[in-house]
């Protein structure tokens, strides 16, 4: 009996150490599984270019900005003149939406004018018949060859007449500004380049339906002849930053080539930081001030709008 208890007692131990140790290897898995180690880089990062700096990363945007083109009213695409990478000028057609209906209804517009038009000329004859008649009897010499009534009469006659004019008059030009209103959503659906740049995305084609969410843009259009990066300065790094600073910039995954950088302009406005890499080691929780950095594309590598760069700022105490 005695030897039964002790082998209990020591398979109790041995079993009870067994879940400590499976306990241990669960929690070890699950922390690995949450936190996994960053891989190693795949190639060392760019030698320290400052004796002492501020290292940010950046976000590469057309020289002032990006545009996106939106569809002003949801349609049928009939035209899509341009291709992606193509350079336009201010004022080129970038697509085309139906304009069927309008045009319909611009004939029917024309025939308003054209109807107008026509009374106009009716009662402008109206009034010149008028006129005469008064001009006539007003001029005769013996006042007692005609009553007075007669004579107001037509008086009144040529003031109605006058009034009829006006209001064909201003009917025409109701019917007139009907026409360029219907002229001007006409214009609305040749959707134009607002200024100067290349196009970079181009999410439509023709005979799809284009609808208006902003989330969807049409295309994107950008200068690309010159190129700048926003960059996000951690808040409490804020304060070191001046325009006067030298910085750098790194295309990432190269090491090789630093591209000169120039400060156009800091955003006066910190704000939450966005995640830029998608890695679960980088910090969103913090806030950044936004430094706007413009730089010419280097000739000897390929740089693209949206890439991610790193950036070195001199802090010249």
């Amino acid at each position: 009996m005695s030897i039964f208890l002790t082998i209990l007692r020591y398979l109790t131990i041995i079993l009870a150490i067994a879940g400590v140790c499976g306990i241990i290897v669960v929690s070890n898995t699950i922390k690995a599984a949450e936190s996994p180690m960053p891989d190693a880089p795949p190639q060392p990062p760019p030698a320290r270019p400052y004796e002492e700096m501020i290292a940010a990363n950046g976000l590469i945007e057309a020289f002032e900005e990006n545009v996106t083109v939106a569809t002003p009213a949801p349609g049928l695409v009939t035209v899509v003149p341009i291709k992606v990478g193509q350079a336009v000028k201010k004022g080129d057609l970038l697509f085309q939406l139906d304009d069927r209906d309008l045009a319909a209804q611009l004939l029917g517009a024309e025939a308003q004018i054209d109807q107008a038009d026509a009374a106009v000329q009716v009662t402008q004859a109206q009034l010149a018949s008028s006129q005469a008649m008064f001009d006539r009897l007003d001029k005769i010499a013996d006042k007692r060859a005609i009553t007075a009534e007669d004579l107001q009469s037509r008086k009144d006659e040529v003031n109605v007449a006058r009034t009829q004019v006006l209001a064909a008059e201003a009917q025409k030009k109701t019917a007139q500004a009907a026409k360029s209103s219907l002229e001007l959503l006409r214009e609305r659906l040749s959707v134009k380049a607002p200024r100067d740049g290349t196009i970079l995305q181009l999410h439509i084609r023709a005979g799809e339906w284009a609808g208006t969410d902003p989330k969807s843009p049409s295309l994107i259009l950008g200068r690309t002849d010159r190129l700048q990066a926003r960059v996000d300065i951690d808040e409490q790094n804020a304060v070191r930053i001046n325009k006067n600073q030298k910085a750098i910039a790194h295309i990432k995954g190269d090491r090789d080539h630093a591209i000169p950088l120039t400060l156009e302009y800091i955003e006066p406005y910190v704000v939450p930081k966005t995640s830029v890499t998608g890695a679960s080691t980088e910090r969103v929780d913090t806030r950044v001030l936004q430094v706007i950095f413009s730089f010419t594309p280097p000739t000897d590598i390929n740089v693209y709008v949206g890439q991610q760069v790193d950036v070195f700022i001199e802090d010249a105490k």
